[in-house]
């Protein structure tokens, strides 16, 4: 693990700052360009899809940040790397073709960047091409229309494209009802008060804020002659999206640790870049811009980088565990999407207002839209969440009945099971004495009103009813009822604290009736206190390498043994989070 010093010395504070922190994230990849061009190889491993599509990455994943440095006057010299690269990647004869796209294929995740690319800045990304090069990556960009795409904000990818080929004279190419088509559907996703669901599943985490909000943005504020009706809404849901999202990050900066793709860091910030092209008052644009400024810069505390000066895949640190199959070595470069306000010039309002500080809606705050509900404690963020499971990644980032900015959430949570090792905030059955745990792997039906939601859910075969009341002291409370046709050993876990470099304290543990756990960590205090008549034994489990803000980790649990028939579980959850 280490530290990238032009990054985490750079005070981003002016437009200059941020000029220059795209240029230093760029530099380490450059001597890779000039050995390797678009064969681009970080040799630290690679991903589920082939080395081309990982070179390919590496080669557009940074003009997310280039493009709008360049765009709003900022010096990037290096350009000639990207068109040697171009000129070879997009050439069929050449060793280091890219290769076609396919159906749900990773090329059509990058091609993006290109088709960004050319809309707006084409005296960059077209011009200097020969004409061979030019009708060879017009005509890889366009097959994208001609594949089978996941449903949901890939269908952007390919309205960018054709922005590209249109702007740079190739509309021949162009499938106008496949345009139309995807913005219909794109329209459909969205759940209301500012929440987009991410595709048919309605995956709800940061993809609405860096992709489905980024790119409506793009194609509303940036792009020649779009769809106005479309435009206009997707304005519009990116201003209701504001507050809510906003319960979503600490005073500090820090972003709430939920969803896949978490290697992708500060582009978390990237929402609040693009929301800077909105017209919103002066307050809304501080606020707006303290949001990105200060959640970028939570990041410099963090050992994200290698020697080389590499973003690394993890989260807080490098952590292969949490990565998910389609992280790449050249994956993590989707940060750059941080940097879209670059793209405004110096006298704009983004750039002439002083960062204000987080203006959280109330110490509690229901979403309803986004089957969650916000909390504030010590200026950290707690969310109480019950949106779609997406179990084609890590369940923990989807299952958990809570995620908070300053307590990590653990993969992992029931690997180790058997040895009494489990992850943060779960309720999970066994029956068959230990072996085996099933947490929830599904949400049946959620309710959301005030303080309070209520969860139909599944475990396996077990279906449980759970109300969460969430508390203005900070705390909440969890009931669960549930029906069991057989004995089974049954955990509830609380939030994770943090031993990194100094060792948990545990300031309470009492087993029984009305048992308790109280944990202190380096990120605060964690407590459970049993609110049932059930006889239960309270533990606490030390993990390594399973939390994504911390590497060592202790999670407070408590266990219990259950008879067969209809059983109610009750207990109290409470955060002390440190401040900063």
């Amino acid at each position: 693990m280490a530290y990238y010093f032009p990054f985490n010395n750079n005070p981003l504070k002016t437009r200059a700052d941020a000029q220059q922190m795209v240029r230093d994230l760029f530099t380490p990849l450059i001597p890779y360009l000039s050995g390797q061009g678009a064969a681009l190889d970080l040799n630290e491993g690679g991903a589920i899809f082939d080395m081309q599509a990982s070179a390919l990455e590496g080669v557009a994943r940074p003009l997310w940040g280039i493009i709008p440095l360049v765009l709003g006057g900022g010096e990037f010299p290096w350009w000639p790397l990207l068109h040697n690269a171009i000129r070879e990647g997009v050439d069929p004869t050449h060793p280091h073709y890219w290769g076609p796209t396919g159906d749900t294929n990773q090329r059509s995740v990058e091609m993006a960047a290109f088709g960004f690319l050319l809309a707006v800045l084409p005296e960059k990304g077209w011009q200097p091409l020969s004409a061979t090069t030019q009708n060879q990556l017009a005509t890889w960009l366009a097959a994208i229309q001609h594949h089978a795409m996941p449903q949901n904000n890939w269908l952007f990818f390919t309205l960018l494209v054709q922005a590209g080929l249109t702007r740079v004279g190739r509309e021949d190419l162009v499938d106008q009802a496949l345009h139309q088509r995807y913005l219909e559907q794109i329209a459909g996703w969205y759940r209301g008060e500012g929440w987009y669901g991410d595709g048919d599943d309605q995956a709800i985490d940061h993809y609405g804020g860096f992709a489905l909000h980024f790119y409506g943005l793009i194609y509303a504020c940036l792009l020649d002659n779009p769809n106005e009706e479309y435009a206009q809404l997707f304005i519009r849901h990116a201003r209701d999206f504001i507050t809510p999202f906003s319960t979503w990050f600490a005073d500090s900066g820090e972003a709430l640790p939920i969803g896949r793709s978490g290697c992708y860091r500060f582009a978390s910030a990237g929402f609040w870049g693009a929301a800077a092209m909105l017209p919103l008052e002066q307050g809304e644009m501080a606020l707006v811009k303290g949001l990105w400024a200060r959640h970028i810069r939570s990041w410099q505390h963090s050992p994200i980088f290698s020697e080389r000066g590499l973003l690394t895949r993890g989260y807080r640190y490098p952590n292969l565990l949490m990565a998910e199959w389609y992280n790449s070595p050249t994956s993590p470069w989707w940060a750059m999407k941080a940097f879209l306000p670059l793209l405004l010039p110096e006298t704009h309002p983004f750039w002439c207002s002083e960062e204000s500080a987080a203006c959280a809606p109330g110490p509690i705050f229901a979403m309803p839209a986004a089957n969650s509900i916000a909390q504030r404690v010590n200026g950290h963020s707690i969310v109480h969440f019950a949106g779609f499971i997406e179990t084609k990644f890590q369940w923990d980032k989807y299952n958990k009945f809570a995620y908070s900015t300053a307590f990590g959430p653990e993969m992992e949570s029931t690997a180790y099971g058997h040895l009494l090792n489990f992850g943060d905030n779960i309720l999970a059955f066994s029956q068959d004495n230990g072996i085996h745990w099933h947490m929830r792997h599904a949400n049946k039906s959620v309710q959301v009103e005030g303080d309070t939601m209520q969860i139909l859910w599944l475990a396996g075969d077990i279906e449980v009813e759970t109300l969460i009341t969430v508390l203005s002291d900070g705390g909440c409370r969890r009931r669960h009822r549930f029906m069991l046709h057989k004995p089974a050993r049954v955990v509830e876990t609380g939030f994770a604290v943090h031993q990194w470099h100094k060792a948990h304290s545990c300031l309470a543990k009492n087993s029984g009736s009305g048992a308790q756990i109280v944990l202190e960590g380096e990120n605060g205090q964690s407590r459970i206190t049993s609110l049932d008549s059930h006889a239960k034994q309270a533990h606490a489990a030390a993990r390594a390498h399973t939390n994504l803000l911390s590497p060592r980790s202790v999670v407070p649990f408590l266990l219990t043994h259950l008879p067969a028939g209809e059983q109610v579980l009750e207990s109290m959850f409470a955060v002390v989070p440190e401040t900063r």
